[in-house]
Formats: structure tokens, sequence, C-alpha cells
């Protein structure tokens, strides 16, 4: 048994639906959330920045003595090479592409993620790397996850914009899309209202928590007696609960500021 907690991290809240689905499966962790709302959105940050980020957040991990790592931000997992990191990372970038090229049958799969992701081609070559014969159309939605942060997902605003964002990946006659952003979750009734009803949907989250269950489990890192969660952020705590709340269905306690820049 390994009682140390589990980090998750992400740009923002969107990580949080990863957190949930680990919770469901693991509720006898315990874990370390970190949201880097301060420098939220990543999707338009430079592949320096983000890779800067990813070494003070893993810093801060570190520090918390985490004995796993779970990277819940696609366009951290797009920007860094995990092989420069001696920490046990899982990334939910492969995680959404192995589940992609299972799940596919006409070997036609979009892609909607941030700028960044999308421009990196991460989840092509991942996905290709799985399954040679599909073709990948992506999109890139840099509006989606602001209005995600400020509490918007149910809003007017954006069905409106899945509709723009999702009719171009319609139209290629995909029969499997990847939610490339953990945001994207929180906004699944609006891509489901603007995608064609014989569209299979992916969320990463669910096959990472169970890559994750499944590692603790064959190397005896399973933590029984915990269910404890920390919360941290580099911005605004209050604004983060409110939309917590909404995600996690609970409420969120033990939640403090971190100055993550000097890790």
């Amino acid at each position: 048994m390994d009682r140390r907690p589990i980090g998750v991290f992400d740009s923002g809240v969107g990580g949080l639906t990863v957190l949930k689905k680990l919770k469901e499966l693991l509720p006898n962790e315990d874990y370390i959330y970190f949201g880097d709302t301060k420098r939220v959105p990543y999707g338009d940050k430079s592949k320096g920045e983000i890779e800067m980020y990813a070494r003070q957040i893993i810093n801060f991990m570190n520090e918390k003595n985490t004995k796993i790592i779970v990277i819940a931000c696609n366009t951290t997992c797009a920007s860094i090479d995990k092989d420069e990191y001696k920490e046990i990372l899982f990334s939910v970038l492969e995680a959404g592409a192995e589940s992609a090229a299972d799940i596919t049958k006409n070997n036609k799969v979009g892609v909607i993620a941030t700028t960044r992701t999308v421009e990196s081609g991460s989840y092509e070559k991942s996905i290709r790397l799985k399954n040679g014969d599909v073709d990948v159309f992506q999109k890139a939605c840099p509006g989606f996850v602001p209005l995600v942060e400020k509490g918007l997902s149910e809003s007017d605003e954006s069905f409106k914009l899945a509709k723009e964002y999702l009719k171009a990946l319609n139209d290629e006659g995909i029969d499997t899309l990847v939610l490339g952003c953990t945001h994207y979750p929180i906004l699944l009734n609006a891509i489901k209202n603007a995608a064609r009803e014989d569209v299979l949907i992916v969320d990463p989250a669910v096959r990472l928590s169970h890559d994750v269950m499944n590692y603790l489990k064959e190397n005896d890192m399973l933590n029984l007696t915990g269910g404890v969660t920390h919360y941290f952020v580099s911005g605004d705590a209050k604004k983060f609960v409110d939309v917590a709340k909404l995600i996690l269905n609970e409420d969120i306690e033990n939640i403090s500021y971190v100055d993550i820049e000097k890790y």
C-alpha cells in the first residue's frame, strides 16, 4: 500500500473532469489538485512557456510527495516530452488517442482541442501510431475554455459556438469525436447538440482513470485508507470553487493559493 497522494493538474477547472473519474474509481485515494487559474488558458501560449509551467507544477507536486502525476491538460501533454521527466506521468492525450483508435468503425476521427494542441499534431500522431488507417480531422476551439472558466457552459453562446466549430467535422463524416481538452466534457450538452447523433464522443478521462487504477494495482500502490482532496490554485480561489462545485457536485474544502512561479 502507498498512502502518498495522486497529483492531478490542469490549466484551470477542466482537469476536474479527470479528477471526478479518478475519485469514482479510486475513492480511497488522497489527491492533490492544482489549477493554474492565473495563467489559463494555455491554448494560446508557446511551447516554451508551457514547458516552463509544467516543470514548475511538477516541482510543486514533488514537494507534496505525490506518488504519480496525472497531466489532465491536453495542451501540456502536447507540449512536453514525458521522457525528460523522472516522475511517473500519466497523459490524458495518450488515453484519448488510444480510445479513439479503438472505437472508430469508419476510420474517420474528429478532434476538438485548443489551438496549441491542434498545431502540435499530437493527437493525429498518437492516433495513427495506434491505427495507421485512421484519418484525423482536427478543429481548434479557442472560445470554449474561457466560457467554461466563467461558468457559462450551458449558455446560448456555448451552444452557438459548438455548432460553428463542429460543422466542418460533421461534413467530413466522422464517427468518433475526441474531446481533446479536459474543459470540453463540461460543454457536453452543447457538443452533443452540435454533433450528428451517430457520432461517438470520447472523454479521455474514462480510459485515463482506468489506466491509473490498473497501474496502482499492478505496483501495489493503492491507498485503502484515504479519501481527502486538497485543491491549490494560482489565481482566484472563489471563482474556482464556484465552478468546481458544479462539476464535482460536492462542496470544495481544503483550497489554498500557491505562488506557482516560485517553483
